[in-house]
Formats: C-alpha cells, structure tokens, sequence
C-alpha cells in the first residue's frame, strides 16, 4: 500500500481490495480513502493493507486487466480479504479468493447516503475481529 495516510500501520492480517482508489497526488484526500479509514476506526480496525487490484491501468474495469499472480500474492497470506465493491468481489470469486464484501466508500456509492448503511458496514467490520 503506498504510504501516504500519516502515522497508518500495515496489516499481515487484514487487506482492503479496491478498484482505482484516486489519480490525486495526495490520495488520502480522497473521500474514498476518508470513509474506509473512519470505518475501520468504528470497528478498530487500525492496521489493515490495501492492494488496488488493476494498479497499472487508470480507471480500468476490465477484469483481464487483473495480475492475478500479484493479486495472490497480495492475498494468499492474509486472514481477512475484504472486496470494496461488487466488481472486485467477482474478480475474487474467479480466482477462488475467500473474502467478504462491503460497499466501495466512494462518495459517488448512492448507498452511502443512508447513514444506517454507514454503520451496517461497521458492525460488519467489527464482525471480522
């Protein structure tokens, strides 16, 4: 995970898998990357991983895109995979990779904008410890 949100800390255990998280200089300005962090938080959750699942190509939704031998790689040694979205869910259930879904923190996710759905995706995160 590229380090830019001060003072985070990686997990061995826990990695968010997400699409095209932001092309900005300064990522952790991104609303995305705002909501994941409060919601790991409300579930503390204070280390976790972050794997962008089509690094190489700016807003690519092509699964043939996918480095499935990196995203693997990213996985294979982790105790809690979490899908931010239902396109990378689907990439994960076609390489067979054990993971659960939550919605993607964009603020453009409609979802998001009923606050109930906020903490649904909290308790469900606390589920994992």
């Amino acid at each position: 995970m590229v380090d830019f949100m001060p003072d985070h800390k990686r997990s061995d255990e826990i990695i968010f898998i997400g699409i095209c998280p932001s092309t900005k200089t300064q990522p952790f300005s991104n609303g995305s990357f705002n909501t994941l962090k409060k919601w790991c938080n409300s579930a503390g959750i204070y280390e976790w991983d972050f794997h962008n699942i089509i690094p190489d190509k700016v807003n690519s939704l092509d699964i043939a895109d996918v480095d499935c031998h990196l995203l693997l790689e990213k996985t294979g040694n982790k105790r809690v995979v979490v899908a931010l979205g239902g396109f990378v869910s689907r990439v994960l259930k076609k390489y067979k990779i054990n993971h659960m879904m939550i919605d993607h923190p964009s603020p453009r996710n409609r979802n998001l904008n009923d606050p109930q759905r906020h903490q649904d995706i909290i308790q469900r995160l606390k589920d994992i410890l």
